[in-house]
């Protein structure tokens, strides 16, 4: 079975190249003219040159293929991109990849959504896929906007399209979260807040099992699905574990968390008014509000059961930062 993979070179689309070529699968991949990609002619994947927004380039790497995974999209980069940019972007790829699609009459596109489409839900409430979206930045919109898409093409044109709306995700190989493993190694790290709200991360071994589902199972065409990991955990306990893998014990006070909430004001009206997000707002997002998914439905439906726990995949993520460098070796 041919299978086309849009944004292979980045984290999960990595992980998910590899695992594809396991099962035997002729994997193809759509990659950025600049972009490096000797690793995946290694494994053996065909690559093709071309930008998501490129409507022929995308055509020509669906053309034979059984199967889409649409994981290519473009984030704020820290404020660096305006709204306009990051939806012209992710918005365009959606469509690109839905027309396709259907030129190419495959048998399952899968569109890699995010859980950014519910933006900032209420403390203590377990979020499922019938939860309003409400996204709070241009990256949720534009995932929202991409879901319209591909659902509308579903109820148009018959499209068999699965939405998997993926939590954050962990593991070896992204570097997004070095800086708080280097933070809390260093003894630098400070809490913001009581730590006492919920984060659901999957390791994303597990969430690559997930996609493979969408992909696969067959009767779930039109659905969405979160995909998120086997556990919630307290922030402090996170912290906690990560602190016990890198080898630091004890963290110093707390630091009050009013200048936080205040500054999370000032982001929701600069995306509001300018459309653009400000500086490690989403990072400091860290220390307030619950995020907890259910994932009953990927469960009962897919047959999605995630297997690592957050301590497993936040030590498999510092044994890779150490291999590259990242973070001293212990003892």
């Amino acid at each position: 079975m041919t299978i086309l993979v849009t944004g292979a070179t980045g984290f999960i689309g990595r992980h998910l190249v590899e695992r594809l070529i396991t099962t035997g699968a002729h994997v193809k991949a759509l990659v950025r003219p600049a972009a490096q990609a000797a690793w995946l002619d290694a494994l053996g994947a065909e690559i093709v040159r071309g930008d998501i927004g490129d409507a022929d380039a995308v055509e020509r790497a669906a053309d034979k293929c059984r199967v889409v995974f649409h994981l290519a999209a473009t984030t704020e980069s820290a404020g660096l991109l305006s709204r306009r940019d990051v939806q012209v972007a992710n918005i365009q790829g959606a469509e690109n990849v839905t027309r396709a699609a259907l030129r190419a009459d495959i048998e399952r596109l899968v569109f890699c959504s995010s859980v950014a489409v519910y933006g900032r839900i209420a403390r203590h409430r377990l979020i499922d896929e019938t939860t309003e979206t409400d996204p709070d930045s241009p990256y949720g919109e534009s995932k929202v906007l991409g879901e319209q898409v591909v659902l509308s093409a579903r109820q148009r044109h018959s499209l068999p399209v699965v939405v998997a709306r993926i939590s954050t995700v962990w593991g070896p190989g992204t570097t997004s979260w070095l800086g708080l493993f280097q933070s809390i190694a260093a003894g630098h790290f400070r809490l913001i807040g009581k730590g006492t709200n919920y984060h659901h991360i999957a390791d994303v071994s597990d969430v690559v099992e997930g996609l493979l589902l969408c992909g696969a199972v067959n009767g779930v065409e039109g659905r969405t699905y979160n995909l998120a990991g086997s556990e919630s955990v307290q922030l402090k306990r996170l912290v906690e574990m990560i602190g016990e893998e890198v080898g630091t014990a004890g963290f110093p006070a707390n630091l009050p968390a009013a200048p936080l909430h205040v500054y999370r004001a000032l982001d929701r009206m600069a995306v509001a008014l300018i459309g653009r997000k400000l500086p490690r707002a989403d990072r400091l997002a860290l220390f307030i509000g619950d995020r907890t998914f259910d994932i009953s439905r990927a469960r009962q439906e897919l047959g999605y059961v995630p297997r690592i726990v957050v301590k497993d995949t936040i030590h498999r993520m510092a044994e890779w930062f150490r291999t590259q460098g990242h973070l001293p070796r212990l003892g």
